[in-house]
């Protein structure tokens, strides 16, 4: 994206030159030549607006090829969200189309059990719409239930539609008390299976996930980029 930005830059600069040039020409003239030059003045200011017009589309189709991480204030939270993501993509590629295909999502890359064996657990994440994060949330819960692979996993939030991303927007959304996340492992469905609008999965590294509870999960959705 940073390389389609300078490419804009360099058109519209390369563009206003032009027109530079141009008014440069209409001052020198005179008589006739004076409305051919104004003429001139009128087409290169033309090309001046379609070329950032062209600069902002491709800029625009840049983003929509993939996951846009804009997150100045946390670089810690962006970095270990694009770390899961370039993990689960390179794991499962099945899987990945996801990430471009799902209304919007939730990315938790690191949520952290309070104690050993049965306990609450916490993390943070970023939540994005159209590929582009639109705000963050901290997830809570009580109680996970039997849960292997160490103390630390990943949890990805897919939404269908609009109706399921504005519940978890206004911290609104609940899990059914016995809802579990599907672990992602080798043989996992490549098919989201959505339940409510929500298809919920959890992610370790190290390949040792199981089937965690989800149905104690509580939200905080903040907008924007805190």
């Amino acid at each position: 994206v940073k390389e389609e930005v300078q490419e804009m830059k360099e058109d519209v600069k390369e563009a206003a030159e032009d027109a530079a040039e141009a008014v440069s020409d209409a001052a020198e003239a005179t008589g006739d030549a004076v409305k051919e030059a104004a003429e001139d003045v009128a087409d290169a200011t033309e090309e001046v607006v379609e070329d950032i017009s062209d600069a902002a589309k491709k800029a625009e189709e840049t983003v929509k090829k993939g996951i846009v991480f804009d997150y100045p204030k946390d670089p810690k939270l962006q970095k270990e969200v694009h770390t899961t993501v370039k993990d689960i993509s390179k794991k499962f590629p099945g899987f990945k189309k996801h990430f471009n295909t799902a209304y919007a999502y939730a990315i938790f890359p690191k949520i952290t059990k309070a104690g050993l064996g049965v306990g609450g657990a916490a993390g943070k994440g970023l939540v994005f719409e159209n590929g582009v994060v639109i705000g963050s949330a901290k997830l809570a819960q009580a109680t996970i239930g039997a849960q292997a692979g160490g103390q630390t996993y990943s949890e990805i939030i897919f939404f269908q539609n609009k109706a399921a991303l504005n519940r978890f927007k206004n911290n609104k959304m609940k899990f059914a008390a016995e809802a579990s996340a599907v672990a992602l492992k080798e043989g996992v469905s490549a098919d989201l299976n959505y339940q409510d609008g929500v298809a919920v999965y959890t992610y370790n590294n190290k390949g040792l996930m199981a089937e965690a509870s989800v149905g104690a999960q509580k939200f905080t959705y903040h907008h924007g980029i805190n």
